[in-house]
């Protein structure tokens, strides 16, 4: 097992970046901030709190994230962006997306939001993971 202060810091930005990235497309109005806004009962369009806040929250969480997904890379002895991708996906498809079946099961969750936030961590971890890979 690789020790975590092999973790690469290039690798943890630039996944982090690129999890970033994906979120400002992804929750964007031409793919899916329209009906995630309507089903939370978000108006769009401003006069709304400030982002700034959970922007920067954001970041530092993806951060994080990428740099378990890291951890993840080095202990499954990672080599290469599909061991990246592979890396990520399972910490997106195989925790927070099982996670998040718990907000339409017990909270009645619309499962549009599932979908939608779900989606978004699978290919968001993956592409942390393949931005990981790349530079690690």
């Amino acid at each position: 097992m690789e020790p975590i202060s092999d973790l690469s810091i290039a690798g943890i930005l630039v996944g982090a970046l690129a999890h970033f990235v994906l979120g400002a497309i992804w929750y964007s109005p031409p793919l899916f901030a329209k009906p995630w806004a309507k089903v939370l009962g978000i108006e769009m369009g401003g006069g709304g709190p400030s982002i700034a806040i959970p922007l920067i929250v954001n970041a530092a969480g993806a951060i994080v994230t990428t740099a378990v997904v890291g951890i993840i890379y080095l202990w499954g002895g990672g080599d290469g962006l599909q061991d990246g991708g592979t890396a990520g996906l399972l910490v997106g498809a195989g925790v927070v997306a099982m996670e998040n079946l718990n907000r339409p099961m017990y909270e009645r969750a619309p499962w549009v939001l599932y979908l939608i936030n779900s989606g978004f961590a699978i290919v968001g971890f993956a592409l942390a993971g393949i931005g990981y890979a790349l530079v690690a």
